[in-house]
């Protein structure tokens, strides 16, 4: 019979405390000789950082938006065009900042938003075409979960300060069995994990032409000039405009919004900065810094493992990366076996998770004659991929050199931080290129696939 067991032994907190120590624990010690459990209570020991620079898109739709942009912008920036405008971004911040601080008291504005939504949603039901009141439909479910949240009152920041609190890391378990609890401690452990996973890069030759015969498909000439043909303004801003604007933004904090929001006043000076990429190879370690965001697979995370690393990438970044995945999409079928739908459009990954099924389908019967099934964990497939091996799979496959030289620029000189409680900690180079937020190493890692068998 299985025994029921229920914690009776706890802390008992109100509002004002939560509003004072958000971050404060506690510990159930063993009972002994008690039916009781000693408490211990942790206090909030971790510093208070000054929180990263994030663009709020809101404040693209203020009067003072473009202004403040314009007055920024049309200083003159000695040096290239992608130190320059890293540099005008930078100027921006400060401004950014003073005008979020400036809106005023939350709680009048969300009751002034209401109303002006309850008027956009009756225009919506005459019209329900207008691509702005679409975007203001966007907003409905969050004013109702403010509604129901207390009119954005004590219920509301609550639970704001509830969901902060938990994605806070206050310790960490270690592989031989101790467990770190001074902050310092734990983001060294952090880095050093993680710092190991992106070793540094060496550039080695490898020649792999001698599998020529056996490649499904070689690129033609007009193939190979289509990839490197000269790129243009108009592919830029489609590049840029593709982007989710509520994506998480990269290490500089700025997210496609403003760019989008923008563009009229810095689009001339951000395609030269991307066109320059394309003609020199060569990318600002500004433009290739990394964030790396720590995501818990499991509710309570206890061990560095179990947090999956998200990489956040700065939007001219992805700008560059896009542009490479289009020009790569019309040629995919003729490169990756029919077998491997991922990443491929067209083609979608559930077919062989169906055919899986199919063939697993029966497979116990005893009736049949003996058979057996390897289960490959291929959860390290990327981190562990050489780029010098990524360079001579694509010269393969017949890509042109220069276009090689593009991707490699994008996936071997990235630099990382890691984000934890909300800062940045750490600064890292390294040659592993992991998940930054683009198709493009994804599509190798099909070709790399196919070339190590």
């Amino acid at each position: 019979m299985v025994s029921l067991w229920k914690r009776l032994d706890r802390f008992l907190v109100n509002d004002r405390w939560l509003e004072n120590w958000p971050s404060t624990t506690y510990v159930s010690l063993s009972t002994r000789t008690s039916d009781h459990s000693p408490l211990v209570l942790r206090g909030d020991t971790s510093n208070r950082v000054a929180g990263m620079f994030r663009f709020d898109n809101y404040l693209a739709r203020s009067t003072e938006f473009i202004p403040a942009v314009r007055r920024i912008w049309r200083h003159h920036i000695v040096g290239s065009a992608m130190y320059a405008v890293t540099r005008k971004l930078k100027a921006l911040k400060p401004i950014f900042r003073a005008q979020r601080q400036r809106k005023g008291d939350l709680s009048t504005n969300v009751s002034l938003a209401k109303g002006f939504l309850d008027s956009a949603q009756t225009m919506l039901a005459a019209d329900r075409h207008c691509p702005t009141l679409l975007h203001l439909e966007f907003f409905r479910a969050k004013m109702a979960w403010l509604k129901e949240g207390g009119q954005c009152s004590r219920i509301f920041f609550r639970k704001v300060a509830k969901r902060r609190a938990s994605k806070r890391v206050f310790q960490i378990n270690t592989a031989d069995g101790r467990t770190l609890t001074s902050q310092p401690v734990v983001i060294d452990e952090f880095i050093r994990l993680r710092g190991a996973t992106w070793r540094d890069y060496t550039d080695r030759l490898i020649d792999l032409r001698y599998l020529r015969p056996w490649a499904r498909h070689i690129l033609t000439v007009d193939e190979a000039e289509a990839l490197i043909a000269p790129v243009s303004s108009a592919e830029i801003r489609q590049a840029i405009f593709d982007i989710d604007e509520t994506k998480a933004p990269g290490p500089d904090g700025y997210s496609a919004g403003f760019y989008k929001a923008a563009w009229p006043v810095i689009g001339g000076e951000v395609t030269q900065a991307i066109l320059d990429f394309f003609r020199t190879g060569r990318l600002l370690k500004q433009i290739n810094a990394t964030l790396i965001s720590l995501i818990p697979k499991v509710s309570n995370p206890a061990v560095v493992a179990e947090f999956r690393p998200i990489s956040c990438c700065n939007v001219l970044y992805k700008a560059i990366t896009k542009i490479l995945v289009q020009r790569m999409r019309s040629i995919l079928d003729t490169l990756i076996s029919p077998s491997q739908n991922a990443f491929v459009p067209g083609r979608s990954i559930g077919d062989n998770v169906l055919l899986a099924q199919e063939l697993f389908s029966g497979y116990n019967q005893r009736n049949l004659p003996p058979r057996c099934a390897l289960k490959v964990d291929l959860r390290k497939a990327y981190d562990t991929v050489e780029w010098d091996f990524l360079k001579a799979a694509l010269t393969l496959f017949g890509f042109p050199e220069r276009f090689i030289q593009w991707i490699a620029e994008c996936v071997t000189t990235p630099s990382y931080s890691v984000c934890i409680n909300g800062a940045p900690h750490g600064f890292f180079r390294g040659a592993v290129d992991f998940d930054r937020g683009t198709l493009c190493p994804r599509f190798c890692l099909s070709w790399l696939w196919k070339c190590s068998h």
